[in-house]
């Protein structure tokens, strides 16, 4: 090989490398556009050893296939063992921050042939962290083998003719093809037999390229000027396709012949388009992006900024140079060491990206607030060389937070200040932390006495005084103004006509070189203003500064009025507690006083207690014999005297003083009844009354109940009786005795107002509580009674009974009601006139397992 044919193959292999970068900036996870049609073996590899992408021609080299791509194709399987050492070797030295590897090792194909290749191979990056590495892989045994056959003899040129791996053809002085190797057939489509010998160069340049063509062999022949060896040009396939073709032309040496070799490189210039679309579309989004670049040469001290950069900053590229130094002069020096140790900790290799938020000075002296991110690059040595990245303006992000911090901050001072004065130190204290507040005040109307009060003062030339009469249209100043036009003040000595507007308003003091102020509201009135100034720097408050103090001002307002009530409230809850304490030493007297009279009538509801017990056992035992004697009279008078009785007189008189026995007798029972219900609600009341509890049948009770009471229903025979009880149910603890009581009296009562009809005791258990209803079809109770029905000695309206024959005592329902609530259970009623009447009462069961019985 001549020394112009190895330069043109260097030529070939740059190209090549060029390509494989430019295809690093087009693609993304699934690889390249159109890798899969270029005869370029192009690989994407992940940290482990594993091939994420393989273009066709790749795999098809190694003979695999899609299938054994995804089944997980490592790097074993096509680097021979006695490479794999080093490649590995090499790729950790690339992971480690070498920005490019080329290297040639021995691969191995699937069926366990080698081959010698070139790896072109570079890290993969997202987000900035190294994620694999991607390359291209040039199977260079053709070269070898050509170079080889070159070094031993000059016979072998056939052999590098065939197997050089490009299409390649030899011209005769007419143009005419002597010989074409098999990949010039493959590209053109024509069989050799075909080409040799019978067909010219120019059947294959279509017709707006033959000029071009037959001028330039024009040119060699008659060694006119410096014709070109190497271009591209349409080639045309035996189909009418055209493929773009780069062809490299030499003279052979002694003869009028040319060897042409033709690479294929269609795909390449579509992947090309392809990137340069990609590119212009990343220019475009960084030109409308908010981020400024750099890129700085550590060497050097170089920096590249692009114009966004100097944009935010407001510098030309004149005003602001490619140089490190330009950066340094704009740093904000309370940001100035946080910024640097960012950018030395990526330098010292401590970190491979940083983002760090720092300020920066505008050329016109405000402030930038920067977002700053950055990542190194390595030399082959692995030592950082250089660092870029974007700066990002944040400056409207920053005011946001700090205005919503402000807001926040000012809305819970409410809480955490003692008083008016700690608050508006504590206002103070946030407004500074956002812009320059060592001159600053908050005024107040008082529209009482027509002043504006100056609350809160601090200014380094003036002193403060209220400002009087402020109604007055005469009476003026910078606060008046803000306060009567409702509207944010900004006044700059900067601006020319500063002093003929400060003028024209009226100042009081000192005038200062930038004044800013805004109304204070709340809800529709304007109660005052808040300010800053400055003596100093007219540029101190910019339009930012205006909308941050007029947007924390509706907050300072409203927090100044909950203080204010806040402090009222406080001095009427001091008077309150002062009239509260007089009122509760009148309390606590009259207290005392009620526990005496409560402790009196105690003494005497036991007296009394006492005295009803006393006073029913002795009427009890009179009463016996009253009625026992009553008894013994009327038996007497029927066995001895009716039958001596001669005459309808006599016999009359005899069956009236029978009626008179049995009334006194009858009466005698009510009164035992009586009695009785006082001595039960008395026991009850007081605590007296003796509950002998027990695990019982409700069931079983409740037809107890019913036999005992149904006597008087038979007697009656115009009202029936009847029960409609569940078979089983869970048992209740409860006293026998008590539960019977409870169901006769209901039940005693529903006969004395059922002239009749039916009563019916129904029982139904669910949720733990039992429920017993006694119904009738009675004369029913008023609706006005309901509420009344259980109080003690109520009795209705409309008599006691149906019957007119027996007079109840009116404490039945009370000691029903009590018995209940003393198991817990609640008693009811539901009646409408006329309709019958339905008592029922609930009773809680007992919670065991296992409780239930037979009916």
């Amino acid at each position: 090989m001549t020394g112009d044919e190895r330069k043109t193959k260097a030529e070939l292999i740059a190209e090549l490398d060029g390509l494989r970068a430019r295809l690093d900036h087009g693609h993304g996870e699934a690889g390249p556009p159109d890798a899969d049609e270029l005869p370029l073996f192009i690989f994407e590899m992940d940290l482990e050893g594993t091939f994420r992408f393989a273009n066709r021609y790749a795999l098809e080299s190694f003979g695999y296939s899609e299938a054994d791509l995804r089944g997980g194709l490592t790097l074993p399987d096509i680097i021979h063992r006695d490479s794999i050492h080093r490649v590995r070797h090499n790729l950790a030295r690339l992971l480690s921050g070498q920005d490019f590897e080329q290297e040639e090792y021995k691969a191995v194909r699937r069926d366990g042939t080698t081959l010698p290749v070139k790896v072109y191979s570079q890290p993969m990056r997202q987000d900035g962290e190294i994620i694999g590495v991607r390359g291209v892989v040039i199977d260079v045994s053709e070269i070898r083998m050509v170079e080889d056959a070159l070094r031993k003899s000059e016979s072998h040129y056939r052999t590098l003719f065939e197997t050089t791996g490009t299409a390649m053809v030899l011209l005769g002085r007419d143009a005419v093809i002597k010989s074409c190797n098999s990949q010039f057939c493959l590209i053109s489509g024509c069989m050799r037999e075909d080409i040799e010998g019978k067909m010219s160069w120019m059947d294959f340049v279509p017709l707006d390229e033959r000029e071009r063509m037959t001028r330039y062999q024009e040119y060699r022949e008659k060694r006119i000027g410096d014709p070109p060896t190497d271009y591209e040009f349409n080639f045309l396939t035996k189909d009418g396709k055209h493929r773009r073709i780069h062809l490299f032309v030499r003279n052979v040496p002694g003869t009028d012949d040319r060897v042409c070799s033709l690479i294929d490189v269609t795909e390449r210039d579509e992947t090309l388009r392809a990137l340069r679309k990609s590119e212009e579309r990343y220019q475009l989004m960084a030109r409308g992006a908010n981020d400024g670049l750099w890129d700085w040469y550590l060497g050097s001290n170089e920096c590249f900024y692009s114009p966004r950069y100097r944009e935010i900053l407001g510098y030309t590229e004149e005003e602001f140079p490619n140089h490190m130094d330009s950066w340094l002069n704009s740093l904000h020096p309370d940001d100035r060491e946080k910024a640097l140790a960012a950018n030395k900790d990526c330098i010292d290799g401590k970190v491979e990206q940083f983002q760090v938020e720092f300020r920066q000075i505008h050329k016109d002296g405000s402030i930038r607030w920067i977002l700053g991110r950055g990542g190194s690059s390595r030399d082959e040595n692995g030592k950082v060389y250089r660092i870029s990245g974007s700066h990002t303006d944040i400056t409207q992000r920053k005011f946001n937070e700090r205005t919503t911090h402000a807001l926040y901050a000012i809305s819970t001072a409410v809480n955490t200040t003692r008083d008016l004065r700690e608050l508006y130190q504590t206002i103070h204290a946030i407004i500074g932390e956002v812009i320059e507040a060592k001159n600053f005040f908050i005024a107040m109307r008082d529209e009482e006495r027509d002043i504006l009060r100056f609350v809160y003062f601090q200014d380094e030339m003036d002193d403060y005084f209220d400002i009087p009469n402020i109604s007055d249209p005469g009476q003026s100043s910078l606060t008046i103004h803000v306060f009567r036009t409702a509207a944010p003040l900004h006044l700059s000595q900067a601006d020319p006509d500063a002093e003929s507007r400060m003028a024209s308003i009226g100042v009081i003091g000192t005038p200062p070189a930038a004044w800013l102020g805004v109304p204070l509201r709340q809800g529709d009135r304007v109660v005052g203003a808040m300010v800053v100034q400055d003596y100093e720097n007219p540029r101190r408050y910019s339009g930012e500064a205006a909308t941050f103090l007029t947007a924390v001002s509706e907050q300072v307002a409203m927090a100044i009025e909950r203080k204010t009530i806040e402090e009222a409230l406080t001095r009427l809850n001091e008077d309150l507690e002062d009239k509260v304490e007089q009122r509760t030493a009148e309390i606590e007297a009259r207290k005392a006083e009620l526990e005496e009279a409560n402790r009196r009538l105690m003494t005497l509801d036991e007296i009394k207690s006492s005295m009803v017990s006393s006073v029913s056992h002795e009427l009890r035992t009179p009463l016996t014999s009253i009625r026992g004697f009553a008894k013994l009279c009327a038996k007497d008078f029927s066995r001895y005297f009716i039958p001596l009785a001669e005459g309808d007189k006599l016999s009359a008189k005899g069956s009236r003083i029978q009626g008179n026995l049995q009334i006194i007798d009858t009466e005698g029972e009510r009164l035992t009844r009586l009695i009785n219900d006082f001595l039960d609600i008395n026991r009850i009341e007081s605590g007296k009354a003796c509950w002998n509890d027990e695990i019982l049948n409700p069931a079983e009770i409740i037809r107890d109940a019913v036999a005992s009471a149904s006597g008087g229903f038979d007697a009656s025979k115009s009202v029936e009786l009847d029960t409609v009880l569940t078979d089983t149910a869970r048992r209740i603890h409860a006293d026998p005795d008590k539960i019977k009581q409870l169901l006769i009296n209901l039940l005693n009562n529903a006969h004395k107002f059922t002239r009749q009809g039916r009563v019916t005791v129904t029982m139904r258990e669910q949720d733990g509580l039992l429920t017993v209803s006694v119904s009738d079809t009675g004369s029913g109770i008023p609706e006005d009674e309901i509420g009344y029905i259980f109080e003690k000695f109520h009795k209705s309206r409309l008599g006691d009974t149906v019957r007119n024959v027996e007079q109840g005592t009116g404490l039945g329902l009370a000691i029903c009601k009590e018995i209940v609530e003393h198991y817990g259970g609640i008693i009811r009623v539901e009646s409408a006139l006329g309709q019958g009447s339905v008592f029922t009462f609930t009773l809680p069961t007992v919670p065991a397992d296992g409780n239930t019985c037979p009916g």
